[in-house]
């Protein structure tokens, strides 16, 4: 059943994200030619302002959810309805302190945002504020179908609301080029998928009822006592994600913030790609640490190494195809004069290779909660990402934001190494490490071997497709050559194996 779910849940996000990709690249581009780059670096600015306030969420998502996934193994319906209970009404909570920081921030977007309007940046951050409040009102049915490894019924309602969302506001920019208009249009799609799935809910999930909840229950179940720890993680992690936009606009103005934006815009459309897949093993992963039949086997230890080395597949290749294809795709796409530096896309291609490399082990760190393990390094993560950004930008430019974030993320990882094989794979940390060290030459030779490949090919559209064409083959082939065989491969291998036998049944 858990393999069935994640192909169900993988098939949806691979079918659905495509199309997104596509239309996403064509409103920003609309949004960058058509409303200039004060429009943009606003929009972009607002919402990783927002990021950081989401500190007031305390992850106490990701808190009841781990706790979320023992009562669903355990099939404890009253548990369950309780977690459920007590999710919806912290978010209401977290929405109103949200609302409240929304307030007390609106008096930094002249320092923030030096080279945009004050009306206007004003009037896109209230925009923000109304579509950020509306998701905290009403997100939260969604926990119970990703716990459940039911994501693909949510991915199929965003799928449609946001495909005409995207097509609401490629309208928009070419025939009525207004910038509230065009803001609007996603607070009103967002709000209406929310509200189907809120419907779908009440259907899918009978059993799980709203029960009365007080702040007692949330002592009593020990909320307080991980959500103390997990508010260093959340801060850590919001800086990390918003402080390279941030610091660039700041320091660099609108229009360096809006080139910076164009990559990452890609990036974050890609890792949404990428985390619908991860997702699908995630949820599975939170079963699996709580299924006291896989521990009996050491089938939960085949399974986190073989989860590990996926990890690093997708890492290494997400990583050997930004170094390859992107600065040739934002020459087509774009225009030369929207391309940043090689050195900026190398840190790039390295962030994204130490956050998709240790993927899987940040979800077995997630479920496994124990969050005051890591609360030093999460401080550390943070206090270095900001103090490096603003001494090397001005040496470095938006190389040095981003090397400053590449630093971050490798202490942010050697938190989750610690509670992973102190709280679950005990004794063998040594393993991971000596495996670490040769993915990093194996990244290498993909990389530059790739590279080398794609530098004897034509420019232009063609040149594009084939450098793509040997992106999705040689890196993969050089690392199923050396890792394929593997004993870390061997659940992946059995993986395989069922998929193929699934397949040969239906045909």
């Amino acid at each position: 059943m858990r393999t069935k779910r994640t192909l169900i849940n993988m098939a949806y996000a691979l079918a659905s994200s495509f199309l997104l990709l596509l239309l996403g690249l064509v409103t920003r581009r609309l949004l960058v030619y058509n409303f200039g780059p004060e429009i943009t670096n606003a929009s972009q600015v607002v919402e990783k302002l927002f990021n950081f306030f989401s500190i007031a969420e305390f992850g106490v998502g990701s808190v009841i959810s781990y706790r979320l996934y023992e009562q669903i193994a355990a099939r404890d319906d009253e548990k369950i309805s309780k977690y459920m209970s007590m999710y919806k009404w912290a978010y209401r909570v977290v929405g109103l302190a949200i609302a409240l920081l929304a307030l007390i921030g609106a008096a930094a977007l002249p320092w923030i945002m030096p080279d945009v309007p004050l009306q206007t940046g004003y009037t896109v951050y209230g925009l923000n504020t109304i579509s950020t409040l509306c998701s905290y009102f009403l997100i939260t049915r969604r926990l119970m179908y990703t716990c459940t490894q039911q994501g693909y019924l949510c991915t199929r309602i965003d799928m449609v609301c946001t495909v005409l969302n995207y097509l609401a506001r490629i309208a928009v920019s070419l025939w009525w080029p207004n910038y509230v208009l065009y803001f609007s249009v996603t607070i009103v799609f967002n709000v209406c998928a929310n509200l189907v799935i809120a419907w779908r809910y009440r259907r899918d999930f009978p059993r799980v009822r709203d029960v009365p909840v007080t702040l007692a229950d949330f002592k009593e179940l020990g909320i307080f006592h991980d959500l103390r720890y997990y508010l260093v993680h959340r801060l850590s992690n919001t800086i990390y994600g918003s402080s390279d936009t941030i610091v660039t606009s700041s320091m660099g103005g609108a229009t360096r913030t809006t080139e910076l934006g164009n990559y990452t815009g890609i990036a974050d459309s890609a890792t949404n790609i990428g985390n619908k897949i991860m997702d699908s093993f995630a949820a599975a992963i939170g079963n699996i640490v709580y299924d006291k039949t896989a521990t009996a086997n050491d089938h939960d230890k085949q399974v986190f190494w073989s989860m590990d080395l996926f990890s690093y597949f997708f890492g290494s290749f997400v990583a050997t195809a930004y170094f390859c294809l992107f600065q040739p795709f934002m020459l087509l796409w774009m225009g030369e004069q929207w391309l940043l530096p090689t050195s900026f896309l190398v840190a790039f291609c390295l962030n994204e290779y130490v956050g998709w490399n240790h993927r899987m082990l940040g979800s077995y760190r997630a479920v496994l909660g124990h969050f005051e393990e890591d609360q030093w390094f999460m401080v550390a993560s943070a206090t270095v990402n900001l103090a490096l950004s603003f001494i090397l930008f001005p040496l470095m430019g938006i190389s040095g934001a981003l090397a400053a974030t590449v630093v971050a993320h490798c202490i942010m990882w050697g938190g989750r190494i610690r509670v992973v094989f102190r709280c679950y794979m005990k004794g063998s940390e040594a393993h991971y490490l000596r495996m670490q060290a040769l993915h990093l030459v194996t990244l290498a030779v993909c990389m530059l071997g790739t590279a080398a490949v794609c530098s004897l090919l034509p420019g232009g559209i063609a040149g594009l497709v084939l450098r793509a064409v040997v992106v999705c083959l040689l890196p993969n082939a050089l690392n199923l050559a050396v890792y394929a065989w593997g004993t870390d491969a061997a659940y992946l291998r059995s993986y395989a194996l069922r998929i193929l036998q699934t397949r040969r049944k239906q045909s």
